[in-house]
C-alpha cells in the first residue's frame, strides 16, 4: 500500500514537462558530484587531435573552377578546403605513380 504522498508524487511526475525532467536529472548530477561520484563521460575534448599540420598555401582559381569544385565538396558534404586537399592529395599520387611506372614501354631482355 503506498501513501497519499507517492502518489501525488507519481501524478506530479506524470504531469511534469521535459524541462522539469531535465532539472531533476541535473539535481541527481550535482547531487553525485557533491558526493565524489564521478560521471563516465569525459570532462574535457582535444581539439584538433587528429588532425595533421598543415601549410597555408594561396592559390588563384578561376570562377568558373571554384564553383564547380565548391559545388563537388557541397554533394560531398565537406568543406571547400578539405575538397582542395582531397584533389591535391590525388593529384600528388597520380604524379608518384607516373614516376614510379613510366609511361614509355620498356624492353627488358633475359640473357643467360
Amino acid at each position: 500500500m503506498t501513501t497519499i504522498n507517492v502518489e501525488i508524487l507519481k501524478k506530479r511526475m506524470e504531469d511534469m514537462s521535459n524541462y522539469d525532467m531535465d532539472e531533476l536529472e541535473r539535481l541527481k548530477e550535482r547531487e553525485k558530484r557533491s558526493r565524489g561520484i564521478k560521471p563516465n563521460w569525459p570532462q574535457s575534448v582535444e581539439l584538433g587531435k587528429d588532425e595533421k599540420p598543415f601549410t597555408a598555401v594561396d592559390i588563384e582559381l578561376p570562377d568558373d573552377d571554384f564553383r564547380m569544385i565548391a559545388l563537388q565538396a557541397h554533394e560531398r558534404d565537406i568543406t571547400f578546403n578539405k575538397m582542395i586537399e582531397l584533389i591535391l592529395k590525388d593529384v600528388i599520387n597520380q604524379a608518384e605513380y607516373k614516376f614510379e611506372h613510366h609511361s614509355k614501354p620498356q624492353l627488358l631482355n633475359e640473357d643467360k
